[in-house]
């Protein structure tokens, strides 16, 4: 890989860090051949390996480097090295539209000039058939000579138009990676076709557009919105707010235009902006609008509950390996704030999908609809800890507190309740004394015990098989420390849940080890509502109960109603108890709880999709889009693109994913749908893949089946299934793939089977 602290690469010679972003990370550095300076711009090491990020990363370095205008950033080269892409392009000096709007509003004649700017630039890549599809004040650049720049095609769309010496292979790609459902873009600049999840033209960049000159007229966007879910709703069916009249009617007419909700009725393309833009007379588009500024009202003059984003506590220690611990404090500093009456808690999925970014608070605000910012840092050494941690107002990036704590590691749960404490005597008046017992502990872990159980939770949130198996380590490890400690008995549940609903070790004995460790975390603190959502969980999935598993999974959302776990489980049995109205309630819910969270909009689009399978699917590829290196996103993504909609080749490229990471329910389920395609040589290579898994894993006989039926051997896949009758493997996993199966599910002696695999009598509650 490459070492970015060096002092080269390739010919260049680095010179320092100018910025970071999702889709690189750009250095200033010195081409000795030509001795001019440039910028280079490097895939991030953490995505490094991803296909769909490398894939990204390279179209933009293809799109851009077709482009040659004044107003494009220009590129001079492009490499690889170590497996790493990277990008050379002039070196910029000046200030971002962001940047500058900090600063106050540009005249209506100066913003019109930005203006012309940026869609002169827009015009020469859609004259290439290129979509920018993130536009936005942060992509674009003022020079110091006053020249402007369009940055970062890094989501461009290359449309249909390919050039002729493009493969079929490449096109293919791109087409599909840009297919409807994948939600691209920035929240705040979106058209609706993009929220949407349909598929993006020209004039989606004409909207955009719009959102950038409304907000450099006003100093405000032009919809409003305090979490994601408001601000989709308001860019599908409001209208933004009028501009100033003082402004000239033909350039609010301009952005009025732009603005359309029906791409037909916007302008057609960027060329048209452009002509319409010079038509204007600079001398009479009115007085410079004064920024909207909403009063400053606290929540307990509002009455409204002021919404807190705590944001991951940032690692300064020289162990990079104390990640784990930063995590672990600001999820428990989230915890306990979420417990005081009277102030909302944003999930942990939005707060941490800003983790190593350095955004502006009125960006993160806006983005996920905070009020307030809680950041911190973290410094461990031995023994010693430092913590420095700071309130902000995200409407004005205002600071409200700030202190610094320096501590032994044994204070580090006083440390976490005091922090808490203190945030919410900011927000609110003094905590109640009832509150107060609240933040305090049930019971005070060990020390090594706690360690043990963050990492296990830092592991656990990646998901990847051997990763759980790590976390169960630690889990275990805990718990012979302090038998005591609850929290590692649900972390065990939670694991051996996923372990046994993909059948990555046998259903009866997950099940059992559920019931175990679920029934102990339950007697240790019955106020846990994680353990009461595993306990609901268990009832529902495993043992068909879904009277206990209603009141349980209701428990734990009372005590815990930002979890959309809950949420997601509860729909599932809700739905074929036959109350779907309240089974989509709770999927609607578990989206505006946790928007930006990938198995969040995995999982509830996987339920979605039964009665709307176009929404569902969007959702899905959310999920698979915000976190391709999971690889139950791409494995739900292409079991249900496969089996609810039919769509087989769609399926391959996410289960490739998946099985890419050693996922066994993707490797079946690859192996079954090339084999139904008549991709027999790509059926063979993940069966063997499978094969060589069964050596050092459990490889469920479900699975056996699942591939069997692909090949439509069908009694190879009954005497597969009849195999899981001993440990009640799959059968619910077995029929949700309902079309690759088919032939199997319609044999009479699979009842037969099913019915010795049934378990208990299911208990519906009416």
């Amino acid at each position: 890989m490459i070492d970015v602290n060096k002092d080269t690469l390739g010919p260049y010679r680095l010179a320092g860090k100018l910025g970071e972003g999702g889709m690189g990370v750009v250095y200033r550095a010195e081409d000795p051949r030509l001795g001019r300076e440039v910028a280079v711009k490097v895939l991030p090491s953490e995505v490094a390996d991803s296909p769909e990020r490398r894939k990204r990363f390279e179209r933009e370095a293809r799109a851009t480097a077709g482009l040659n205008h004044p107003n494009l950033l220009t590129v001079y080269d492009v490499g690889v090295e170590d497996g790493r892409p990277f990008l050379v392009s002039e070196l910029l000096e000046g200030e971002s539209l962001r940047q500058l709007l900090r600063s106050g509003l540009p005249t209506p004649s100066t913003a019109v000039d930005w203006s012309l700017g940026v869609a002169r630039g827009l015009a020469a890549a859609h004259a290439k058939a290129i979509v920018h599809r993130d536009l936005k004040p942060d992509n674009v650049f003022l020079t110091t000579d006053n020249r402007v720049k369009i940055l970062d095609f890094g989501l461009a769309k290359i449309l249909e138009t390919e050039s002729a010496t493009d493969t079929e292979d490449e096109t293919a790609a791109l087409s599909s990676d840009t297919a409807a459902g994948a939600l691209l873009g920035t929240m705040g600049y979106m058209a609706p076709e993009q929220l949407r999840g349909d598929p993006v033209d020209v004039r989606t960049d004409v909207f955009a557009f719009g959102c950038v000159l409304y907000e450099l007229l006003s100093g405000r966007r032009p919809f409003a919105g305090g979490s994601s879910a408001e601000h989709i709703s308001a860019v599908l069916r409001d209208e933004p707010a009028p501009l100033d009249n003082t402004l000239s009617p033909s350039l609010r007419a301009i952005v009025r235009r732009c603005l359309e909700k029906r791409p037909s009725a916007r302008y057609q393309n960027a060329g048209e902006l452009v002509a319409v833009l010079e038509t204007l007379d600079t001398g009479t588009l009115g007085s410079v609008s004064a920024p909207h500024e909403a009063p400053v009202i606290t929540a307990a003059s509002s009455g409204a509950e002021p919404a807190v984003a705590v944001m991951p506590f940032a690692n300064i220690s020289a162990d990079q390996e104390q990640e784990y611990f930063c995590d672990g404090m600001t999820e428990e500093i989230l915890g306990a704030i979420g417990k005081v009456r009277g102030i909302k808690v944003l999930a942990r999925s939005s707060s941490f999908a800003f983790k190593g970014k350095e955004a502006d608070p009125r960006e993160v605000g806006r983005t996920i609809g905070a009020d307030h910012l809680l950041e911190g840092s973290v410094r461990r050494a031995g023994d010693r800890v430092r913590i420095t941690a700071r309130l902000v107002q995200a409407r004005d990036g205002t600071q409200l507190w700030a202190d610094r704590y320096d501590r032994t590691i044994s204070d580090i749960f006083e440390l976490q309740d005091e922090i808490s404490a203190e945030v919410a005597n900011q927000l609110r008046t003094a905590l109640l004394p009832d509150e107060l017992s609240k933040l305090r502990r049930r019971h005070l872990p060990d020390r090594e015990a706690h360690d043990l159980f963050i990492r296990g939770r830092h592991l656990w949130y990646r998901r990847a098989p051997g990763d759980m198996m790590r976390a169960v380590e630690h889990y275990e490890r805990a718990i012979e420390i302090d038998p005591l400690y609850a929290e590692p008995h649900v972390g065990l549940a939670e694991v051996f849940i996923v372990l046994g609903i993909v059948t990555l070790m046998p259903m009866n004995a997950a099940r059992e080890r559920i019931r175990q460790e679920v029934t102990l975390a339950l007697e240790l603190d019955d106020e846990l509502a994680a353990a009461h959502g595993v306990r609901g969980n268990l009832a529902c999935y495993f043992d068909s109960d879904f009277e206990i598993g209603f009141h349980h999974l209701e428990r734990a959302i009372s005590l815990d109603p930002t979890s959309a776990h809950f949420h997601c489980w509860i729909s599932y049995p809700l739905a074929i108890s036959g109350r779907v109205d309240e089974s989509m309630a709770h999927l609607e819910r578990a989206l505006e709880v946790e928007p930006m969270s990938a198995i969040i909009q995995t999982l509830a689009g996987f339920n979605i999709q039964v009665g709307d399978p176009e929404r569902g699917t969007r959702h899905m590829r959310n999920g698979f889009e915000m976190q391709p290196d999971n690889p139950m996103t791409g494995m739900y993504l292409g079991c249900g693109l496969a089996e609810f909609q039919g769509r087989f080749e769609e399926a391959i490229a996410p289960l490739e994913q998946s099985a890419s990471m050693g996922y066994i329910p993707s490797l079946a389920m690859l192996a079954s749908y090339q084999a139904r395609l008549g991709n027999l040589e790509a059926a063979a290579r993940a069966e063997e893949q499978l094969d060589r898994m069964a050596a050092s894993h459990y490889v469920s006989p479900i699975y056996r089946a699942i591939v069997a039926a692909g090949h439509g051997r069908t009694d190879e896949a009954l005497d597969a299934l009849e195999a899981c009758v001993p440990t009640g493997d799959g059968a619910g996993f077995f029929r949700v793939m309902k079309q690759t199966n088919a032939l199997v599910l319609e044999n009479p002696r699979a009842a037969s089977i099913f019915q010795q695999m049934g378990g208990p009598n299911v208990k519906r509650a009416q």
